[in-house]
């Protein structure tokens, strides 16, 4: 049997997707080789998706993955009936017995004077030399069609892999910095060192049962700044390539920066949802070259500080997460809600006039901020036919079944928003 490690890798490079999957191509060459019949392949991730297995360079006429690795209690098993050693830690000396059981503890025998002892210290028991058929790491075995080969190049998809992306704001007045990180997971029971790294952000459809991964309660994340990191799209989704190679460990959380922007202006205004009370405080920001980004975001969590003029320190003023967001749109972040802006919003009138049924509502903001607060109220209408009568400010209708008012507060004042509108009650069907 020929025996390919990973220390004969020639070119190693991985793709990871944000769905907890990624793509492995292995290139190795194979010197030594001699036309066997049998090649293990080792090295290989423990969370292998044996049908995704191309090889190239070799005529595969079966193939087998053998991932049952060796455990103690796999190890104890094989040398029940066998001869064992134990050795007396009081009297230094080894013994031979007989491994009789390891069911619920250790039964040996010693094999000169019959006598059983049970439960002996697991450290003092010396085992011969690993047997045949036990394996220490995960291996491809492949029966070939012999020929002259130099080398081959596998290709496979593996669970235990995973990417998403973070995301760290700082306000600086009217403008922000920002720096996009990428957080790479590897739980895939293998090293893969110094490999050609690659990650696409999108949601590939595919046809197998989710995988639940845990992340780790206290992860060691180890950060990486320097490697720069090219994106550029990739049919329908986007493909971001790391400049250099890179080392990723078995059970090792590590942190790249994705890109950076200074100076991006963004808008902060407050939200009211149909008939709250509190508002949601709102930062936009338009994700377009002229405004210092124009770059794709993929989806993750986004973390927003501002500068605490009494002593410079960064404090954290709002947290969210955001969905993939393309270029040359706007992206909203709700920081929370907003201590100094309260709203009494009801309804003051309902009734009705021959076909018609109408509606009167009232709005109250009230700004204990000492700066002006612009607002977005957002009105939801659940009927389908319906018409504006009278309104105190103006509106949009963004939807047929939403309005929404912008309205500048004053600093420490009250405004109020009155408007009435009537459904035809002879055709409308309400909107649930």
């Amino acid at each position: 049997m020929f025996i390919s490690k990973g220390q004969d890798t020639k070119d190693l490079a991985i793709t990871v997707y944000n769905q907890n999957f990624a793509v492995v191509k292995d290139q190795r060459s194979f010197d030594g080789y001699n036309q066997e019949h049998l090649v293990r392949f080792e090295d290989v991730s423990e969370k292998i998706e044996t049908d995704s297995i191309i090889v190239d360079g070799l005529n595969i006429k079966e193939l087998n993955y053998d991932h049952d690795l060796v455990n103690k209690e796999k190890l104890l098993k094989k040398y029940i009936g066998q001869e064992v050693q134990l050795f007396d830690s009081k009297t230094r000396e080894k013994d031979i017995y007989r491994l009789l059981s390891v069911e619920n503890g250790l039964v040996l025998e010693h094999l000169e004077t019959g006598e059983i002892v049970l439960n002996p210290p697991e450290e003092n028991l010396i085992l011969p030399k690993l047997p045949n058929g036990l394996i220490i790491k995960p291996s491809l075995i492949w029966e070939v069609e012999p020929k002259d080969v130099d080398g081959v190049h596998v290709t496979y998809t593996t669970g235990g892999l995973r990417w998403k992306a973070n995301y760290v704001i700082h306000l600086n007045g009217d403008t922000f910095d920002l720096t996009a990180w990428l957080l790479l997971h590897n739980e895939s029971g293998t090293n893969f060192e110094n490999v050609r790294l690659k990650l696409i952000a999108g949601d590939v459809n595919r046809v197998t049962e989710e995988d639940l991964i845990r992340l780790p309660d206290e992860p060691g994340v180890l950060y990486d700044v320097s490697p720069p990191i090219i994106e550029k799209s990739f049919s329908d989704f986007h493909l971001y390539t790391l400049q250099r190679k890179t080392t990723i460990k078995n059970q090792q959380e590590k942190q790249i920066t994705l890109f950076e922007a200074t100076g991006v202006p963004f808008k902060r205004y407050y939200r009211l949802e149909n008939h709250e009370n509190e508002a949601d405080i709102m930062l936009k920001f338009y994700n377009s070259e002229d405004q210092n980004l124009g770059m794709p975001f993929p989806a993750g969590k986004v973390k927003v500080y501002s500068e605490d003029e009494a002593d410079g320190s960064l404090e954290l003023v709002g947290e969210d997460q955001i969905n993939h967001q393309s270029i040359n749109t706007d992206v909203e972040l709700n920081l929370g809600k907003a201590f100094d802006i309260n709203c009494d919003n009801r309804q003051i009138d309902r009734y009705k006039q021959g076909i018609y049924e109408y509606f009167e509502y009232q709005y109250e903001i009230r700004n204990n901020k000492g700066e002006v607060a612009p607002m977005n109220i957002a009105h939801h209408i659940r009927h389908r036919h319906w018409e504006m009568v009278e309104s105190s400010h103006a509106y949009d209708k963004v939807r047929s079944d939403e309005i929404e008012f912008n309205v500048d507060v004053p600093a420490n004042e009250e405004e109020t928003i009155n408007f009435k509108y009537r459904v035809d009650t002879s055709t409308t069907i309400k909107v649930r």
